[in-house]
């Protein structure tokens, strides 16, 4: 079967290897979609992942083959989304019921290898079924959008509240819809590509900035207080780790969902001074992907403008990974057509 392998830094190669063999609680998938994101682009772009290994967390596909443990629920040519976390089940954090957080994780596309390829295995247990009226395309956003869910969740986000968003690829861009849902009194985004802030402005957030001007962040909390409830840095651009603790009021509430490589300084006196509260979300938990599957399916979040192309595997590179490092794209979320 023909496969990508990520081999480092900018380095991303066709190859054709064997088809894989699934195990005895696995399945074959065949893959439909894979998607492009944003962990992805960073992977490629620094070098960071120390295996080679083909990408891809982001899929779905159909079942074309399954291991003789395999429950009998689940049927040769049944469609699936890919709830790409591979966890142990047995470590503190999986007993807690917090498995995004398990010490012995694996995940496709990460520690084994992922969708850009015309086959993957994996797992029964990151198999989820989707509706029948959830497009193909569809089943592989689930992912940022959980991650949005998670960030709300963790960072007791109340209904009412004020939000600002930082970055606007595809989990900003859910991150803005979640915000809606869960009744954010006004939501402010900022996105410096002009592309990426037009699509949010169709779900209408109050404020739509392609540049920090702190003090209308502010003042678009609506109160007599300087500042914002609630920051959703989803951008990965370390700087605005900063401008997050400047945009929120005291005893405000930043979620960081976005990633980078290197460390940073921070504003420490102005974080504990203003009681600031600073909550790292990590991926998503079973339930958030879930509940993900149910809000396309009630078309209560809307992926059409996010899905902005379709591209196959013999274009990964060129089409995919590096029109998604252009600071200048018109892309927000690639999938890969194996």
């Amino acid at each position: 079967m023909k496969a990508a392998f990520y081999e480092g830094k900018k380095s991303i190669y066709i190859k054709e290897i064997e088809k894989p063999i699934p195990k005895e609680n696995e399945v074959l998938i065949k893959v439909k979609y894979a998607g492009i994101c944003g962990s992805d682009l960073e992977l490629y772009r620094t070098g960071l992942h120390p295996s080679k290994i083909v990408l891809g967390h982001e899929v779905v596909g159909y079942i074309v083959e399954k291991g003789s443990e395999v429950s009998k629920s689940w049927k040769i040519n049944d469609r699936a989304s890919i709830d790409c976390t591979i966890n142990c089940g047995e470590c503190f954090y999986c007993k807690r019921g917090e498995m995004n957080l398990c010490t012995n994780a694996k995940a496709v596309g990460l520690g084994v290898n992922g969708g850009f390829a015309e086959y993957l295995t994996c797992p029964e247990s990151c198999l989820v079924s989707i509706p029948d009226n959830v497009p193909d395309r569809h089943g592989t956003v689930f992912d940022p959008i959980a991650s949005g869910l998670l960030a709300l969740e963790k960072s007791e986000f109340v209904p009412g509240s004020s939000a600002v968003v930082l970055g606007l690829g595809s989990i900003g861009q859910f991150m803005l819809q979640c915000l809606k849902l869960a009744g954010a009194r006004t939501i402010a985004v900022v996105e410096k590509n002009p592309h990426r802030l037009e699509v949010a402005k169709k779900f209408e957030p109050d404020v739509a900035l392609d540049k920090l001007k702190f003090a209308k962040i502010r003042r678009s909390n609506k109160q007599d207080v300087s500042g914002l409830d609630f920051v959703f840095e989803c951008s990965g651009v370390p700087t605005l780790v900063n401008a997050a603790i400047d945009l929120v009021r005291k005893g405000g509430t930043v979620a960081q969902i976005g990633l980078w490589h290197e460390p940073i300084s921070i504003n420490e006196l102005k974080y504990v001074l203003n009681q600031i509260t600073i909550k790292g979300i990590m991926g998503f938990k079973r339930d958030n992907f879930e509940f993900a599957v149910d809000l396309v399916s009630q078309k209560k979040i809307d992926p059409d403008p996010i899905v902005t192309s379709i591209i196959s595997l013999d274009d990964i590179v060129e089409e995919g990974f590096e029109r998604g490092i252009d600071p200048d794209t018109k892309d927000i979320k690639i999938l890969v057509e194996p």
